[in-house]
């Protein structure tokens, strides 16, 4: 491998998380050391079974660890997605959470069963807004 990175991160195309997700990722030592998938809903496709998603999913962390080497997969949820009805869909936030973590947590099994060996991390985001700006904050899931 003429070049090498750490890891995958699989995150959703909601522009609201990109600048907040590349400090985040920046703060966990990961600058310039990652591939990026960028899908509506991240792994949801994957856990869904839509079979154009999980091609295409598993394809890529195929590729990434073939020629980059990576060691790492970062599943990056958030609160509030669109490809899943955001928070209106929802009873409650705590059953929007449980849906995203039961999402992530089968997702990274898909993954560890394809890709024995990788590490997969589970960060769930949360976005809220305050005088107008968004706030973003992390939570790595273990």
């Amino acid at each position: 491998m003429s070049h090498q990175c750490k890891a995958l991160i699989l995150q959703c195309i909601d522009f609201r998380f990109h600048s907040a997700i590349r400090d985040f990722l920046v703060s966990l030592g990961l600058k310039d050391q990652y591939d990026l998938a960028s899908l509506a809903g991240a792994a949801k496709g994957l856990v869904d079974k839509n079979p154009a998603s999980v091609e295409l999913l598993l394809q890529q962390a195929d590729i990434s660890k073939r020629l980059h080497g990576i060691t790492d997969v970062y599943i990056i949820h958030h609160m509030d997605c669109g490809a899943y009805g955001g928070h209106a869909a929802f009873v409650s936030v705590e059953e929007e959470r449980t849906k995203q973590l039961g999402d992530m947590e089968a997702a990274r099994q898909v993954f560890g069963e394809t890709f024995p060996g990788l590490t997969i991390h589970k960060i769930l985001a949360r976005i809220e807004e305050k005088d107008g700006k968004n706030k973003i904050d992390f939570e790595m899931i273990q």
